[in-house]
């Protein structure tokens, strides 16, 4: 097992205990088959995608991010990339993404503002929102 998997597969895991203790139900889809985590809580279901990385910056296949919205609508889910980046996890709608070629590119800083975090995503945070006057 490579070092890259297994950062993965513990991510995945960490995720998984985290959703678990707030009282949702989670499956994990061990390998690579687009969707790493499926997550319900009463009627609110998620499909995730789990990347991790420690760079500042993170290139996300069109392909891998194309089934993750594909699963998502057929299963009736809401698709979300779960990263792991610079320690703190960002969860990121993929529809909010755009690409010119193969690639997404996950820059932390540009990220960070249409990223929800996991307290916000289950409904315990509160998004602050601004009004221009």
């Amino acid at each position: 097992m490579g070092y890259k998997y297994k950062k993965g597969s513990n991510f995945e895991r960490e995720l998984k205990k985290m959703f678990e203790n707030k009282g949702f139900a989670v499956v994990r889809s061990a390998g690579s088959h687009g969707i790493d985590l499926i997550v319900g809580k009463k009627g609110k279901i998620y499909a995730f995608e789990c990347k991790t990385t420690s760079k500042e910056k993170f290139y996300i296949s069109k392909e891998d991010v194309d089934k993750l919205i594909g699963f998502s609508e057929t299963f009736g889910a809401h698709p979300y990339i779960a990263l792991k980046m610079n320690g703190k996890i960002l969860f990121i709608n993929p529809h909010l993404l755009t690409t010119s070629g193969k690639n997404y590119s996950l820059d932390y800083y540009k990220i960070c503002p249409i990223a929800t975090d996991f307290k916000e995503l289950i409904g315990e945070g509160k998004q602050i929102k601004f009004e221009l006057i």
